[in-house]
């Protein structure tokens, strides 16, 4: 069987160093806070759509739809449905309200609507869990990349976090994005080799491949149940497909920066479009391929000695299976895809960090040029925080299970507090931190003493925390009318002050 070979692990540095000029080409010594944050607010729909896609197509996603599809079947692609259906209230919804408040981050609009506890919490608690996502988003690939190449997994998480590191901070969001747009255009590219590589050596190609997942069931597509439990009944998919479409578009940093940073708000519809489009066609790929790598080991059994976790299943077929140095880009491919998830997430990490603690808490009226410069410090820092943290993922063992849990815990009542100020005027601050209170607590009952699928979890927070938190609301004083005007949903924008 073929490893790794040198001419492998030279299109993979090259790859890196690419990138890492790329990006970095941005660099402009005086940069203000508006272009470093959010890119002078320039860019068009295509770029901004495919770096929303980019900021949430992990390597953990891309291998771990693959290896389900290859374990199990179809019925999960189910959940992709989500961004089609949510698509609509985003841009009708969400895209106007945001657009014409002219943000830096999603947080400074809860100051604005609860005050000045509200937007600290929410903005700690993003910080919190987008940091441990993109430690994990690093650790994962690096670890699976390990098993199939040799190369250690340290020397994967310094790879990887060096040079994103060093762009980010560089070009700030002028980088991310380009970088992003190069990202995943290579991560659908080693996509395709691979599939077509596949079902190239299947002997009857597409016509074997599909009689053989049928027969195994691997095309399987509808599970009616309506017991909670089961992850891929359909009415699962659909409502936790919906949520984990919607919390991140109204409440995640990391994504409505780059909704942010859209010139107009028809760029920031079509950007959303175009998400909407590609996201679900690329859900089904990857199981898809998961699929028809499954038909080919089945047809060539003995070329599967030596894999041990079948989530590894995508680089072990590339490293084994693809020419010397195709499959160094395939395993570049996936470096691309964790490099686009920590990229968007230090990127927003540092502007939230800046903006919503720093800028807000200690230094209020400094220069733009100044506050950029301690975005560039701060990318840095927070580059240099998950790329450590990564490298003691490890050691955490169960906690990195746990992380999955308390994100379920807390974006779901994230989501509601978003949702109570932008569509009641009669919640107030204490009702928004009660409501919140209560759907985190409720959620952690659901998680300990039920085994309910994880996909209920996020809207049976945003339902408590918006029930509870409007009825608390009105045994207060309610909010007067200037606290509300240009805050809610159907109301002009009230002045506010220049960002």
């Amino acid at each position: 069987m073929r490893q790794f070979s040198a001419v492998d692990y030279s299109m993979v540095v090259l790859y890196l160093v690419g990138i890492a000029a790329l990006g970095s080409s941005f660099y402009r010594r005086r940069s203000t806070a508006r272009e470093y944050f959010l890119g002078a607010r320039s860019f068009s729909w295509l770029p901004a759509g495919i770096s929303i896609v980019a900021a949430d197509l992990s390597a953990i996603t891309v291998m771990g739809s693959t290896g389900w599809g290859y374990k199990h079947n179809l019925q999960l692609a189910w959940m992709v449905i989500g961004y089609v259906l949510m698509a609509p209230v985003a841009i009708y919804v969400f895209v106007p309200f945001f657009s014409k408040l002219d943000l830096y981050t999603a947080y400074e609009y809860l100051e604005r609507r609860f005050g000045l506890s509200v937007r600290l919490l929410a903005s700690a608690l993003f910080q919190l869990l987008r940091g441990g996502h993109v430690a994990i988003a690093i650790y994962g690939p690096a670890l699976v990349i390990n098993l199939v190449t040799g190369i250690p997994v340290w020397k994967c998480i310094l790879l990887m976090g060096a040079f994103t590191t060093f762009y980010t901070t560089l070009g700030g969001m002028k980088a991310v994005i380009w970088t992003d747009v190069i990202q995943f255009c290579t991560v659908v590219a080693g996509i395709g080799l691979i599939c077509w590589k596949a079902i190239g050596n299947i002997p009857g190609g597409l016509t074997t491949t599909y009689l053989v997942a049928r027969n195994a069931g691997k095309l399987d597509l509808f599970n009616l149940s309506t017991n909670p439990t089961e992850m891929t009944s359909f009415w699962a998919c659909i409502v936790g497909g919906c949520f984990l479409t919607l919390a991140p578009l109204a409440s995640d940093q990391a994504l409505l920066q780059r909704m942010f940073t859209t010139r107009s708000a028809k760029d920031c519809r079509q950007s959303i479009v175009l998400q909407a489009v590609i996201n679900p066609q690329m859900g089904v790929l990857l199981f898809l391929v998961g699929v028809a790598l499954y038909v080919f080991y089945q047809l060539h059994a003995d070329r599967l000695a030596g894999l041990n976790d079948f989530d590894a299943i995508l680089p072990f077929f590339a490293v084994r299976e693809l020419p010397p140095g195709v499959s160094g880009l395939v395993i570049a491919a996936i470096f691309a895809a964790s490099m686009g998830v920590m990229s968007a997430g230090i990127n927003a990490l540092t502007t939230a960090s800046t903006v919503d603690f720093y800028q807000r808490l200690f230094r209020p009226n400094l220069s733009t040029e100044h506050y950029a410069m301690v975005g560039r410090v701060g990318t840095l820092a927070w580059g240099t925080l998950v790329t450590g943290l990564a490298l003691f993922v490890r050691f955490l063992g169960d906690l990195a299970i746990a992380y999955n849990r308390l994100s379920s815990v807390v974006s779901g009542p994230l989501l509601g507090v978003f949702l109570l100020g932008m569509t009641t005027r009669r919640t107030t601050s204490c009702g928004a931190l009660l409501g919140a209170g209560a759907g985190i607590v409720t959620v952690v009952c659901v998680l300990a003493t039920t085994k309910w699928s994880f996909f209920y979890h996020g809207p049976i927070g945003v339902l408590v925390t918006f029930v509870s938190g409007y009825t608390s609301s009105l045994f207060m004083a309610k909010p007067a009318p200037e606290q509300t005007q240009g805050l809610v949903l159907g109301q002009e924008v009230s002045p506010v002050l220049e960002q």
